[in-house]
Parts: structure tokens; sequence; C-alpha cells
């Protein structure tokens, strides 16, 4: 029970784009999503001898989504401003009705319980199966789907108000 580099390698290339995708629509930071996978995956080389090979992409969502939280936790303490309302320059356009949904968007998001958010997340922006986001959160599959519905349906409501 232990992972090889190669191991590693073929995992971050299989998790980094979605796990990404799902970071930083928590964090709204590039750089600091970029250094969270990169933190999660260097925690499981330290630990590579223990590691099962078929866990360590479920591990490396685990740890990021771990350092994520933590990361929101510690901005809330110190009274770090959360991410702006105006997403100018973040969405990658310069088409104003374009950044006005991103803006909506990034606001409904943040009105989402934690556990919602990290359902949401995985699902809508990484593409995972119910089944694989369970078994990262350590919760049921049933319980992944419930929360996932609940959440879309709050996320229509919010953003069919703007």
């Amino acid at each position: 029970m232990s992972i090889d580099e190669g191991e590693l390698v073929a995992s971050y290339r299989r998790v980094e784009r979605p796990l990404y995708n799902a970071l930083y629509r928590m964090l709204w930071d590039a750089q600091e999503c970029q250094d969270m996978i990169h933190d999660a995956y260097l925690r499981l080389w330290d630990r590579r001898d223990r590691v099962d090979p078929e866990r360590v992409d479920a591990l490396a969502w685990t740890a990021a989504l771990n350092l994520a939280r933590n990361r929101l936790r510690w901005r809330k303490l110190r009274g770090w401003p959360a991410a702006p309302d105006s997403l100018e320059g973040v969405a990658g356009t310069e088409d104003p009705a374009a950044e006005a949904e991103q803006a909506n968007l990034h606001a409904a998001l943040r009105r989402l319980p934690g556990r919602m958010l990290q359902v949401v997340l995985m699902a809508e922006f990484s593409g995972m199966a119910a089944r694989e986001i369970g078994e990262v959160l350590g919760i049921p599959e049933g319980t992944v789907a419930s929360r996932r519905h609940q959440a879309v349906k709050r996320l229509k409501q919010w953003l069919g108000e703007h």
C-alpha cells in the first residue's frame, strides 16, 4: 500500500483541472487555488508509504478541500475581505453582461451553506459523479444527490431574482 511518483503525477494530471475549478469558486483567488492543490499533493507525497493507490484522487480532493475550508475560516477570523462583489477582470471578458452574470453567480454561491457548496462545486464545476463525491466527502451517494438538488434549486431561485 504505497504510491510511487508516476502514480502521483498521473493523479495530478487527472485531478488538477476539476479540482482547480471547484476551489476557485470557493476562494476566488487563482494563486491560492494552485497553492492548495500543490500543498495537497505534497502532503500525499510526504505520506506516500501509507497511501493506497486506488484512493489517491479522493485523498487529493479531501486534502485540497480541507485546506480551502481552513483558508475561508482564516479569512473570516482575521476579518479578511471576502472576494469582491464585482468580479471585473476576473471573468476574462470585457462584456459587462457576462461580468454581471459572473458576479451574480459568485454572490449566489457565497450564500450556499458549506456542505451544499462543496457538493454543487464538485458536481457542476468538476463533473464528478455522485459516487466519487460521496467517497471524497465521506457521505452516502443519496446525501450527495439530495444536497446537489437543494443547492441547484436555491441557486436557480437566487439567480432568477437577478
